[in-house]
């Protein structure tokens, strides 16, 4: 039978060779797959167990070609000569089965990875993601960001991230800043991304995360609002001309009655369109959308005013209310007197509630001359001074002929009587 020596320089020696190789190649990834995607201590030991016959088989094959260069006064050791003597269809044989034994493993392997989830899979997941990510030591080390930051960090600094702590200084030197948020255009994307940072805990001390979110549209959105209400100052300010220059009270009176409606409905959609933002799950975006849509045209003079039905106004109220996420809990029965009042009342104090306490409830207590409104948000901080909506309830009861008490402590609370 021919030795693995007498076939050295033919072509079947380098076919041996070849397949040797290609056979240490793929039993390396193997191993350094199996150890990556942190498989069973059986799964890891059996790729060594490929590895080490296949790279014994290569080395032999190396030594055997070595022995074509050598010279005569080089000496083989016993067991040198005996595996030079190996029959070469034996080594044919063990790569055969080394081979299929490697293309087992690396079937094995894709099944594993398609029923687990492998810290490889995760890297590739948050390298696609479509928001920037990044998590780095306080010290602004980088222990894992994905594509997207880096495409931004190349087109703000011109190199990728390296350094957390720098790429955030330089977000907060071209940013707007708005609540803790940063706004940062990018011309050559034409778009508007908002970042956030933030300090986590995890095994290895604190960490820093960046996040960006392409916030482009919203962003749009927001200059449109800004336009809108530049308009809508315009026309304020001409209002305020055309009263100072009428010496009608009556003129004047009504001027008052139509900011404290526009004060209130357009507050009012306003709080419905944060609440839409913020929860979405509890919101009709489409009734959010007519609506905010129907006050922009009333304000800018592109549409009517609305017909206004005949319907209860407290009713009315707690509807609204509800809209902009403050539930209303009546108790007793207000007199007809009192109703205008209390539904002014009730929108005043809905409003207030989400923008100053952070409350989402409030408790009336009526009967039939007097009624007292609290909420379950924060309580002030001292005493409320009153403008906007506040005074003009205040005014509207005094001109009923009736008081009004605001108190803040322990809680805020706001009794109307007549």
């Amino acid at each position: 039978m021919t030795s693995l020596l007498q076939t050295m320089g033919s072509a079947l020696w380098y076919v041996l060779c070849l397949c040797s190789f290609a056979l240490v190649i793929g039993q390396l990834y193997c191993l350094l797959r199996a150890v990556r995607d942190g498989r069973r201590r059986g799964a890891r030991l059996l790729a060594a167990g490929n590895l080490l016959p296949g790279f014994c088989v290569f080395i032999l094959l190396m030594d055997c070609a070595h022995t074509r260069n050598a010279t005569a006064e080089v000496q083989y050791r016993a067991f040198q000569q005996t595996l030079f003597a190996t029959p070469w269809l034996m080594i044919a044989a063990l790569e055969t089965a080394s081979a299929a034994l490697l293309i087992w493993q690396l079937w094995q392997g894709a099944r594993y990875r398609r029923a687990h989830l492998t810290p490889t899979a995760i890297r590739e997941t948050v390298s696609l993601l479509p928001e920037g990510l990044s998590v780095s030591r306080t010290d602004g080390t980088v222990l894992l960001s994905n594509l997207k930051i880096n495409d931004i960090c190349r087109e703000l600094t011109g190199a990728v991230l390296s350094d957390a702590n720098r790429f955030w200084e330089q977000i907060e030197t071209l940013g707007k800043e708005q609540d803790g948020q940063y706004l940062v255009k990018l011309p050559q994307r034409n778009a508007v991304w908002m970042f956030t940072k933030r300090r986590l805990s995890a095994e290895e001390g604190e960490v820093d995360r960046i996040r960006a979110t392409d916030v482009t549209e919203r962003y749009r959105i927001l200059e449109a609002l800004e336009e809108k209400n530049a308009h809508l100052q315009d026309i304020q300010r001409r209002m305020k001309a055309v009263a100072e220059r009428s010496g009608d009270m009556f003129v004047a009176q009504e001027e008052a009655n139509a900011r404290v409606a526009l004060h209130n409905q357009l507050g009012q959609v306003l709080l419905m369109g944060l609440q839409c933002i913020e929860h979405p799950e509890r919101t009709d975006a489409q009734v959010v959308w007519l609506t905010t849509q129907q006050m922009n045209a009333f304000l800018l003079g592109e549409a009517g005013a609305p017909a206004q039905e005949k319907t209860d106004p407290v009713r009315d109220a707690i509807a609204i209310a509800g809209s902009i996420g403050v539930s209303v809990e009546l108790r007793g029965e207000p007199g007809q007197p009192l109703r205008r009042l209390l539904a002014q009342a009730i929108s005043e104090c809905a409003a207030n509630a989400v923008k100053h306490a952070q409350g989402d409830k409030l408790t009336v207590t009526a009967a039939e001359r007097q009624f007292t409104v609290v909420n379950n948000g924060r309580p002030p901080k001292g005493p409320i001074a009153e403008s906007g909506g506040l005074l003009a309830l205040r005014r509207e009861t005094e001109a009923a002929g009736g008081t009004m008490e605001i108190g803040y402590d322990p809680a805020f609370s706001l009794t109307v009587a007549l």
